[in-house]
């Protein structure tokens, strides 16, 4: 087969049959261009063109161009809505709330907290009692509001469907020091902490709740509801606007309204996934 090319010519693929044995032949050829092809099968030369005109002969004209238009394999493109944008605008408002809620945070979280148990919700703990050693204690009586129990061969104590707010727990036992103080408890979180008992020489410990932690705590939450917020507005990167309303969600606010708003992101983030854009991977489909 002899086809005769220049370095710069542009090839384009295609097919044609031998004249006398009908054997297909394919061949990649410039555009425009006579040449001269010998069948392989029948040794038979003959000429084609890449494009020809009806004036031609037949050796000169049985050029077709190889394959077919490439379907698409996409989904058709969806008239995009605000959803995304009006997501954004809840979730910033979560931020609002929750750094408020942050700063002026035993008011309003007592009160956020008051809120959710009129609503029905509840709280649990889990106690470990153990002494100076290390050694856990048993038969340590443990008392919050109106629940009283003792702690268990291995020092722990736990309970369920407690009150939400900033409660006293009494620890006491004989030969040890009464330890008083002030915990947490809030829906969704089990409080678990830790306690020691010193032996027997003096005043019991009072130990408020510091609220600092908790602060701190809101302010993170807030600040990820609000990059959620901004992957909303952008209109990209789904799964860090999910997440930004999910974590938003435990972000609370005066009296729960950072919660329900951020709940309503969630779902409004969820139905319209499908017009986020995932970065460099372009739409998600």
């Amino acid at each position: 087969m002899y086809v005769y090319l220049s370095a710069v010519e542009q090839l384009m693929k295609g097919r044609t049959s031998c004249p006398k044995c009908k054997k297909e032949i394919i061949l990649e050829l410039p555009d425009k261009e006579k040449h001269d092809v010998v069948c392989p099968k029948c040794n038979h030369k003959f000429s084609i063109k890449a494009k020809c005109d009806d004036s031609k002969s037949f050796e000169e004209c049985s050029w077709e161009e190889h394959g077919e238009p490439r379907k698409t394999v996409l989904s058709s493109k969806k008239t995009k809505t605000k959803m995304p944008k009006i997501a954004a605008i809840l979730l910033t408002l979560v931020f609002i709330i929750g750094i408020t809620t942050a700063i002026f945070s035993e008011s309003f979280i007592e009160s956020s907290l008051d809120f959710a148990s009129y609503a029905g919700f509840t709280g649990s703990l889990k106690i470990l009692v153990t002494d100076q050693l290390n050694k856990t204690l048993d038969d340590v009586t443990i008392k919050i509001d109106d629940i009283k129990g003792v702690t268990n061969s291995k020092g722990y104590f736990s309970s369920e469907k407690i009150e939400l707010g900033i409660k006293k727990l009494v620890i006491s036992k004989d030969n040890y020091k009464n330890q008083t103080r002030e915990i947490l408890i809030t829906p969704f979180f089990k409080f678990e902490s830790t306690i020691i008992l010193e032996n027997e020489s003096g005043q019991g410990k009072y130990i408020d709740f510091n609220s600092s932690g908790c602060s701190i705590i809101l302010v993170i939450f807030s600040f990820i509801a609000l990059i959620g917020a901004i992957a909303c507005m952008k209109g990209q990167y789904f799964d860090i606007a999910i997440v930004g309303s999910l974590i938003g969600i435990f972000s609370f606010g005066f009296f729960l309204i950072g919660s329900i708003l951020a709940i309503i992101a969630f779902v409004i983030i969820f139905k319209s996934k499908d017009e986020f854009e995932n970065g460099k991977k372009g739409k998600i489909f």
